[in-house]
Parts: structure tokens; sequence; C-alpha cells
């Protein structure tokens, strides 16, 4: 078991992330990233001020087979780095090896629109948590989600309050960690939704396709 110690007695890191300010899971999403480009057996240093990201980081390093080498204690400003290490098992990942895993699907069901705009945020959050956890994820959206990715409603009907993320960027980081995302066709059609009425990235795909993806799911949420 890992224990929080003082920054000054930190490890010394071969790359560090400066993400300060930014809101969980960003932190989390960002090392990711990072890691995804460095050598095995580096460190990476991430430096955070959100104390939200602290509770995931063993489950999340455990899911893609990084180590956790050390949290720090806040410092009076909030303050700590994470520091993780890339394994030589997940470089040497390879595409026989993922596909062992045969279905590490992951399905997120949005239903919500924009009469609660959290809720919207949380559906594309956990999904972009669960592709940070090496997971195919995809989010299927019905009813009064598909609204929320037309793109002359995504940012107009947003009610997120100042200082908190939008819609728009939940769902961007979303995609950026490779989540897909698709509306109902035969909701689209009911609600008079045409595939070049969408946000760019979105597909629209039919009813048959979300029993497909329930049936192979190895989790689901529903928002």
């Amino acid at each position: 078991v890992f224990q929080e110690e003082d920054p000054l007695m930190a490890p010394n890191a071969d790359h560090i992330l400066d993400c300060q300010g930014q809101i969980y899971p960003a932190p989390i999403l960002a090392a990711e990233k990072e890691l995804g480009v460095m050598a095995a057996g580096k460190v990476l240093e991430v430096i955070t001020t959100d104390a939200n990201t602290r509770p995931d980081l063993r489950t999340w390093a455990s899911k893609v087979g990084v180590e956790i080498v050390e949290i720090t204690a806040a410092d009076e400003s909030g303050r700590y780095s994470f520091f993780v290490r890339k394994s030589a098992q997940v470089s040497a990942r390879t595409d026989t090896a993922a596909a062992t895993d045969e279905s590490r699907l992951f399905l997120v069901v949005l239903k919500t629109g924009f009469e609660y705009t959290p809720i919207v945020r949380s559906a594309f959050m956990y999904a972009a948590l669960a592709a940070a956890m090496e997971f195919e994820t995809v989010v299927y959206c019905v009813q009064a989600g598909a609204d929320t990715m037309v793109a002359g409603k995504i940012d107009a009907l947003d009610e997120s309050k100042p200082g908190k993320p939008t819609i728009r960027q939940r769902f961007s980081e979303a995609l950026e960690m490779g989540v897909r995302v698709e509306v109902c066709e035969q909701t689209a059609n009911v609600r008079g939704i045409a595939a070049d009425d969408l946000v760019a990235g979105v597909e629209l795909r039919g009813g048959a396709v979300l029993i497909d993806y329930a049936s192979r799911a190895v989790g689901q949420l529903s928002f």
C-alpha cells in the first residue's frame, strides 16, 4: 500500500504535467495521454489541485497497468502531485493481446436532455473515465439525450453554471479519449433530427445496435 508523503520527499519524474486548476477527471485523462507516448519504466508526475481526482487513482492505475509510485500530501493551496510509472506490460500490449479481452465494451445510455444539464455532463465524464481505464466505450443517446447532440443546441441550451465544465467540454474530453458517441436513428426520426444536424463526431445508429451493445457490454450506466 502506498503512502502519502511530504512533497519534499517526492521521487524524481521523467515527465511532468501541470494540471493545476483542471477539474476532475481532466488530470487522469491528461495522464493517460502522456503515458501513451512515454517509454516503459519512466515516471510521470501530475501536479493537480482537484481533490476529486485522488480517490480514483488506484482504480485507474490498476485497470491500465501502471504503478502508482507516490501521492504527495496537499500543500496550503491544495496542490499535490501523483507519480505513476509506466510498466513494461503496458508498452508491450499488442493488438493480439487486446483481442483476447474480447468484449471490453462499456455502454453509457444517455436519455436525459437539457432539462438537467449536470446529468448530461456526468454521462460524458464517466464515459471518458471508462475509456481511460481501457474499455471500448460508447455513449448511446436516446429520447431527450438525442437533443443534446444537435449542433444548434449543445451550446445554446446548456445551463452549466460559470466555473463548471460545459456539456461541450465533457463531450470533447470523451471524444479525445476515443469514446464513440451515437444517436438512435429512430429517436432522431421522431424528433426531426437529421445526420447533418449532429455535432461533429456523432453518428446515427439503429435501435438494434443498442440491444447488441447491451448484450455484450461488461458494464453499463444509464443517465
